[in-house]
């Protein structure tokens, strides 16, 4: 799950946003023949130090599929990918959660809209919404029940133990809380589908891997496929890895807490079998419909949030969604992440044709993917970019202004939009500008009087609406902004640059200090009111130091480890050198010689009281991750 994992999350076991950032690179032209298109495919891999892929293709046209491997699945013994090699494919395991409660749906055993507190009442959901606004099933699909994402401790099961059907669930008891009305916004959250597959379990009678196993991958002849949390015992499985230093690292392939949410491993076989299973309309290889296509179009459909209530239809579905943006053609699918692997699995119905992919190397498949679509589209016609439509100003105007981010995915990470301040929504001729404080706009080209695309996208991505409270809101690409003051907007990042600015001096002051009071060239009274404000900084700075160690090694995150104990005391220590730094101020302000000097200090408390009250009010002060 490596670093950007963490640190957009702190959190989960499989997400679309797992793989390390890497800089883009160019992408060869097209290739004509599937020889030419695996060469450029391995020329990738070599230069983006990728070991292994397994990789399915699967077209109308013959001469256009491929379900094998690339590379090695073990460096250290050189073995090769095949067509049955295992990867670890991470949340595309929600798409077979999804199918599998699809499937008790037409049984009649549950509902979409089905409240989760009566189908399983001892699910610790916390809603301050519950009587108004229950969470139902289609939420937890949707992502948008308001929960929160993992918690570090809550990724990586480092125990012998694996919890079972109820015990699993209240494992996540701190993450199951709505924290804006469900139904409302999409926010990615694996407790979320821990939640799915416990419903699968209770109603179907069978824990999810049995269910899954008998009524989904061995129907669809899936021969390799397993969803189950501990495969490092088998020999199929391919070996994870990160590239550090200029060579591979072997990463550890421990099992997952939220096991519905991203335990399955499958082969390129396997994958070549869940591609046609969406592309035939659910139908296994012998013709038996394992679901109808009425649940496909479920599936494939926005119900619940703002966006799609608001009459944008290109937001996230029932763990399926738009895989690409750009191009002659959208995909659908899934995308998803676990420590050492990326993987994809993409369809497009109406030309059936489709892909699946994983690589045990933890790199972004972004180059590979657009080479295999561009591939699989060499010979469909381009689509036209649509015309804008003429703005609406009369139905735009009551919309502009300042917003704030409005549904982090985890609620931890909401500070970082918080201190850096809002977004600007401005009219410039016939389309919208989304302006934040630093970097490029957003623009925002007209489809309806409220609905809008991105330049060189042909399908929509962004509406403007209001939600149940009449609050104006903007949804761009499954990112929620809400209305935010337009006459105070930019007291937080300039509180923030003050911040920093005053860390920064009082903390060079600081070590100016220390010398003069080692030489005990400082009143007494005065010393621990100069050298309070370094202090602080160094706990401040410990603490983030010791997150970006973790993000190393998340497995570690359960245990009492150096990091998790630094985490959890020094922003604690911070509170405590800022607020007795301020206290001691305020009692020997008189006793300073430099007025100047007083006052700075004071100055300098005050900011950084302010940033402990940010970082409390996200959650930063009850960093304990030992245990779970």
């Amino acid at each position: 799950m490596r670093k950007l994992f963490l640190l957009l999350a702190l959190l989960s076991a499989a997400a679309p946003s797992f793989a390390q950032a890497t800089r883009p690179k160019p992408v060869p032209r097209p290739m004509a023949t599937m020889q030419q298109l695996t060469d450029s495919i391995e020329h990738i891999m070599r230069r983006e130090h990728i070991p292994g892929l397994m990789l399915t293709i699967i077209s109308p046209d013959s001469l256009q599929r491929f379900v094998g491997g690339l590379g090695l699945a073990d460096v250290e013994h050189q073995k090769p990918v095949t067509p049955n090699t295992l990867f670890r494919i991470g949340s595309v395991t929600k798409t077979f959660v999804t199918v599998g409660l699809m499937q008790l749906v037409e049984q009649g055993k549950l509902s979409l809209n089905d409240e989760v507190r009566k189908l399983a009442p001892e699910i610790p959901i916390d809603n301050p919404w519950e009587a108004t606004d229950p969470v139902r099933v289609v939420h937890v699909l949707e992502h948008t029940a308001g929960f929160n994402d993992m918690q570090a401790n809550h990724v990586y099961n480092t125990t012998d133990t694996d919890l079972p059907g109820a015990t699993s669930v209240q494992l996540f008891r701190n993450e199951l809380r709505c924290r804006w009305r469900p139904g409302e916004r999409m926010s990615y959250s694996n407790p979320g589908y821990e939640v799915a597959g416990y419903l699968l379990e209770k109603i179907s009678g069978q824990s999810y891997q049995d269910y899954l196993t008998q009524h989904l991958l061995r129907p669809l002849g899936m021969p390799d496929a397993t969803p189950a949390l501990r495969p490092a015992s088998n020999s199929k499985l391919a070996q994870g890895y990160s590239y550090e230093a200029g060579g591979y690292r072997r990463l550890p392939l421990l099992p997952i807490y939220a096991g519905p949410a991203g335990s399955m491993s499958a082969s390129a076989e396997d994958m070549a079998h869940w591609v046609e299973f969406f592309l035939h309309d659910f139908r296994a290889p012998d013709g038996t419909a394992l679901l109808r296509p009425a649940s496909l179009r479920e599936i494939e459909t926005p119900h619940s949030p703002l966006e799609a209530r608001a009459g944008l239809p290109t937001g996230y579905a029932l763990a399926n969604s738009l895989i690409n943006w750009k191009g002659k053609t959208s995909f659908r699918g899934h995308n998803g992440g676990i420590e050492g692997f990326i993987s994809t699995f993409a369809y497009n119905r109406a030309l059936g044709m489709g892909y699946a992919m994983s690589n045990n190397g933890g790199q972004s498949l972004s180059t590979i993917e657009k080479l295999v679509r561009e591939f699989l589209l060499r010979q469909a016609p381009t689509a036209a970019v649509p015309v804008p439509a003429p703005l609406n100003v009369a139905a735009v105007t009551p919309y502009l202004g300042h917003y704030q981010d409005a549904a982090p995915r985890n609620q931890l990470f909401g500070l970082g939009d918080y201190l850096l301040g809002d977004k600007q929504l401005v009219q410039r001729g016939q389309l919208l500008l989304l302006q934040p404080l630093f970097g490029d706009a957003d623009t925002l080209l007209p489809a309806s009087a409220l609905t809008f695309r991105r330049p060189n996208h042909v399908l929509p991505s962004a509406v403007l609406t209001r939600d149940r409270e009449g609050q104006r809101m903007l949804v761009l690409s499954g990112s929620y902004y809400q209305e935010a003051s337009a006459t105070w907007w930019w007291v937080r990042p300039a509180l923030f640059g003050l911040s920093l600015l005053l860390i920064l001096t009082s903390s060079l002051a600081g070590l100016v200090w220390l010398i003069y009071a080692l030489r005990r060239q400082l009143p007494r009274a005065q010393v621990l009111p100069r050298l309070l404000p370094l202090l602080a900084t160094t706990a401040l700075v410990t603490t983030i130091v010791a997150f970006v160690s973790l993000a190393n090694h998340i497995w570690y995150a359960g245990n009492f480890t150096t990091q998790t104990a630094l985490l959890a005391l020094a922003p604690l220590a911070f509170v405590v050198f800022t607020l007795a730094g301020l206290l001691l101020t305020v009692r020997t302000f008189r006793r300073f010689r430099s007025r100047a000097v007083a006052w700075y200090l004071l100055l300098t408390y005050g900011a950084l009281s302010w940033l402990a009250v940010v970082l409390t009010s996200y959650g930063w002060m009850s960093l304990r991750l030992w245990g779970v």
